[in-house]
């Protein structure tokens, strides 16, 4: 495969240390600003000795650490109380599903501080289980699972770091604890975009079988929809897929999609037309930024000669927008609230996480710190 290039590699790197950077500073900073301060240039520290050195552990070892780093946060979850955390978003699948027990539209319901579930239909049904046994914490700790076993395929060098990646990102700590959805809803769709690399083998059978995972995914975040314009237009002119193929597939992924809000529209007709996902779901960014980083992810895309391209400027553009989001809240706000209080949500950074692991994994170290071997 081709390698990165070395631009990629330090924009990649970039992007991994200043999400990671966010979260330290953050919330180490609630202990003082100093333990925030001086915990963030350590961890940059750390990621140069990272990259210098790569250290690579046996197979084995690793696989022992996964495991162990599975069960302890698993554990740690019976004993960090989610109401520790500002993030609400257990508290919006609780009252979707009790919504639902209850007989009542969900989508009409609001939480304590006025917040309506907003995310998509399958979000929620992926949900589902985890609300059943109280603790939907155990569906990130199944994210880094699904991204040890895709790694697991790899070299030992990648295996090993995607380990040491993974366990010291706070913001992976973070999302655990606080019982957030977001890391399994970006494992997914990149697993999901990384099996439609091979689009072009695909027969019919596993063209519409994509299509309906496709639309049944976007039914989680539609975020998605700037790496998956990338990847539509990267087969369309440069793999030259045939039209006839991308137009099938997007009608079958598509109607995937339509199909999660049918039961709403058949029980709730009135309901629904009133109040439904796309009415009550707040904007990452402003409308005319939405339209922008379309036209970007479209005109980009004519750039890509190549699935590492694809990758790169699709996390750049997940990266982009979220802080485009960051940047607006300051602008209100201020950089303090806009970062302690939360009037921005970094946590949707996390959206980047397996993207850019994945880039990393696959660097090559030796010379992305020395150039000039």
């Amino acid at each position: 495969m081709k390698s990165y290039s070395k631009l990629q590699n330090y924009l990649s790197l970039f992007m991994f240390i200043t999400i990671n950077i966010l979260f330290y500073f953050k919330y180490l900073s609630k202990i003082s600003i100093a333990c925030g301060a001086i915990t963030s240039v350590l961890y940059i520290l750390f990621i140069i000795f990272l990259f210098k050195y790569k250290p690579t552990f046996g197979r084995k070892l690793v696989n022992v650490g996964i495991i162990t780093f599975i069960i302890a946060t698993s554990s740690l979850l019976f004993f960090i109380p989610k109401e520790i955390f500002t993030a609400d978003r257990w508290i919006i699948i609780d009252l979707f599903w009790d919504s639902v027990s209850n007989g009542l539209y969900p989508y009409a319901e609001k939480t304590s501080i006025g917040n309506y579930p907003g995310a998509m239909p399958f979000y929620f049904l992926l949900c589902y289980p985890f609300y059943c046994i109280r603790e939907i914490g155990f569906i990130t700790v199944i994210s880094i699972a699904l991204l040890a076993f895709h790694f697991k395929r790899k070299s030992v060098q990648s295996y090993s770091l995607f380990f040491i990646l993974s366990i010291s990102s706070l913001c992976i700590y973070w999302e655990i604890f606080s019982r957030s959805t977001i890391l399994i809803n970006a494992v997914l769709f990149t697993l999901f975009l990384l099996y439609l690399e091979r689009f072009r083998t695909f027969s019919t059978r596993q063209l519409i079988w994509s299509a309906v995972i496709g639309g049944l995914l976007f039914s989680i975040r539609n975020v998605f929809v700037l790496p998956l314009i990338v990847w539509g237009l990267y087969q369309l002119f440069q793999e030259k897929t045939s039209p006839k193929k991308i137009f099938l597939w997007g009608f079958v992924f598509l109607l995937s999609f339509a199909i999660t809000f049918v039961p709403f529209i058949w029980l709730y007709p009135d309901e629904f037309w009133e109040v439904n996902p796309f009415s009550t779901q707040s904007s990452l960014v402003s409308f005319y930024f939405i339209v922008l980083f379309v036209l970007i992810a479209i005109a980009g895309s004519f750039f890509c000669r190549n699935y590492n391209d694809v990758r790169f400027f699709s996390v750049l553009l997940l990266f982009g927008i979220v802080t485009i989001h960051f940047i607006e809240a300051i602008c209100q706000y201020s950089f303090t609230q806009a970062l302690f209080q939360s009037k921005a949500d970094i946590s949707y950074y996390i959206f980047c996480i397996p993207y850019l692991l994945q880039i990393l994994a696959d660097t090559d170290y030796k010379r992305l710190m020395n150039p000039q071997t």
